[in-house]
């Protein structure tokens, strides 16, 4: 017997009338085709169709994401600062994770009014109850660090399992690093994208196993090479010229990266070699059967997917960093170990939820957000262990499916229902998430899903770095690591591209110095930012093979929008002959 017969029969009705065909997207006048696939997924979810295009919908969906966001907010009651993902100016509250986690806001509660916008009782339940400010799994150690997965000795981590690291994210068992980003099992190494198993490596993307090497693109099982790509078991490699071990000793002899100038002379030249020389496969995954997507593994039956990590992924559909054993999802960010999820932002170990933001350990969840253990929930926001809540207020299991109809109802006769929760709900800096990073959108259309701009130091939300008095620029800072002592350590400077203050601190200047690499100029965050760019955007598009001029699909790069795209088996048989 249906739980909401009178709101499924008004969805089966608008679901038999629809057909497939050329559509535009309300928001952006992007136009695409509906297909029978798609109004497979609204009759599998019993739900409304969208009136947003695919790429609009992901766009507000990763709209949520934090990426790297560092902010001071002031507690409450106590007036002490913290750091957290929420921004002040956002609206929004935190607490750090102990205390909100000790608390219950079940009492905060609204009653229902069908004359009432359904999203705007969840905003107001969301402005007064505030965010689990740092999101740790697992407590850090001697650690400024956000969503820890146990960071210890580390500085600015997010999304972590460190040791003694600077400025990453979304990076595992990492050790004696910084800025690496979408990567695993790197040592005593700096700037490492989308890589894997590197040791005493520098300025490294999408590679594997490689120790004592600097600029390497799709490489595997190298070894001291200095600037390379797609190559495979090789030694002595200088830009792809092979040398022999004495001469490529003395070239490297000559080579100083401790210098600012020096270092983005190289830099210049790696790109360059980028531009000339490398080839990309259209997905860079493994053990894929039937997929279309980027940077996904271990997957069968998906589509649109970027960034699904290890797996197993079972029939996917426009989804983005994907995690654990996931499937039967479609339009959702960073499902995490979920299933049977629609049009929902990171749910993790989740089943049923829709139109949702953070919901761990949830099912039959539907527009809530920071939600824990919840199960046939509606509109609620900071719940833990809780069932049968419609906007954050309890009801027996009867009356709540009763209730539930009504709203849901309503929320669909007002047009409501149906799409995710716009980008007003989202507590962080939007410039610096999801959008921006994984989309590349741009401000106004951040504020088309609901959005608003700030200043990003806006109510305090930096804090204070050092003696204003002391300011200095990044032209101030030496073009040598040698010539900086620890003095420099905790000196405000200014960055007028970010637009933001920065300072080093005193570990940070000695991991330089040891590994002989010269103190970045540019705002942690800033590179942070660029680091996660250098993997690629999600927008997928159709283009053909640079060699048999097949037609593949794959995703847009910022930083190398005319790159030399192969299909997988030509992609292959070029390694086979130059890798």
């Amino acid at each position: 017997m249906p739980k909401t017969p009178n709101y499924d029969a008004k969805v089966k009705s608008i679901l038999n009338a629809t057909q497939p065909g050329e559509r535009v997207c309300e928001l952006t006048g992007e136009k695409w085709v509906m297909d029978e696939e798609e109004i497979g997924w609204y009759k599998k979810f019993n739900v409304p169709p969208s009136k947003r295009s695919p790429l609009t919908r992901m766009k507000n969906i990763c709209g949520f994401f934090v990426m790297y966001q560092f902010w001071y907010q002031t507690h409450p009651e106590t007036g002490k600062k913290f750091i957290t993902v929420v921004h002040p100016a956002s609206g929004f509250k935190a607490l750090p994770d102990p205390e909100w986690f000790g608390n219950d806001y079940s009492s905060v509660t609204r009653d229902i009014d069908l004359e009432v916008p359904g999203l705007d009782m969840i905003l107001s339940l969301q402005k007064e109850i505030p965010f689990p400010g740092t999101k740790f799994l697992k407590e850090p150690i001697n650690s400024i660090s956000l969503a820890s997965l146990g960071d210890v000795n580390s500085y600015f981590v997010m999304a972590c399992r460190s040791r003694n690291a600077f400025y990453s994210a979304d990076a595992l068992d990492i050790e004696d690093v910084a800025e690496v980003s979408m990567s695993t099992q790197v040592k005593e190494s700096y700037h490492v994208v989308q890589s894997h198993r590197i040791y005493k490596s520098n300025f490294i993307l999408e590679s594997r196993d490689c120790i004592t090497s600097s600029f390497l693109f799709d490489c595997h099982n190298c070894e001291f090479c200095f600037g390379a790509t797609n190559k495979r078991n090789r030694k002595y490699l200088w830009f792809n010229e092979q040398l022999s071990k004495e001469e490529w000793e003395r070239r490297m002899a000559d080579v100083n990266l401790s210098s600012s100038s020096k270092l983005e002379d190289y830099r210049r030249r790696f790109h360059d070699l980028m531009v000339e020389q490398a080839i990309w496969p259209d997905n860079f995954g493994e053990k894929c059967t039937n997929v279309i997507g980027n940077h996904v593994n271990n997957a069968t039956d998906c589509s649109y997917v970027f960034n699904g990590l290890d797996g197993p992924f079972r029939d996917l559909h426009y989804c983005t960093y994907c995690y654990g054993n996931s499937y039967d999802c479609v339009f959702v960010g960073a499902p995490v170990s979920a299933n049977t999820c629609y049009y929902t932002n990171t749910p993790v170990n989740a089943s049923r939820v829709k139109f949702s933001h953070f919901t761990p350990d949830c099912q039959n969840v539907e527009y809530s957000s920071y939600c824990f253990n919840c199960e046939n929930c509606f509109g609620c926001v900071g719940l833990r262990y809780k069932k049968f809540y419609i906007f954050n207020k309890e009801y027996s299991e009867e009356v709540y499916w009763n209730k539930l109809d009504e709203v849901k109802c309503a929320m669909l006769d007002r047009g409501e229902y149906g799409e995710m929760l716009p980008l007003s709900f989202a507590p962080t800096y939007l410039p610096d998430g999801g959008g921006p990073m994984v989309y590349m959108m741009k401000n106004e259309e951040l504020e088309k899903l609901g959005g608003t701009i700030y200043p990003p130091d806006s109510e305090g939300a930096s804090g204070v770095i050092g003696d204003v008095g002391e300011m200095k620029t990044v032209d101030d800072v030496p073009d040598r690591i040698d010539d900086m002592g620890d003095d420099w350590a905790g000196i405000p400077i200014y960055d007028p591209e970010y637009k933001r203050r920065f300072a080093y601190v005193k570990p940070e200047l000695g991991f330089y110095r040891k590994l002989r690499i010269a103190a970045p100029r540019t705002h942690f965050v800033k590179r942070v930012l660029n680091l996660i760019m250098e993997q690629g955007s999600a927008i997928f598009f159709e283009t053909t093979c640079g060699k048999c001029k097949t037609s593949v699909i794959t995703t847009k790069h910022k930083d190398y929008p005319s790159r030399t795209i192969y299909c997988r088996t030509c992609y292959l048989h070029y390694l086979e002959q130059h890798g």
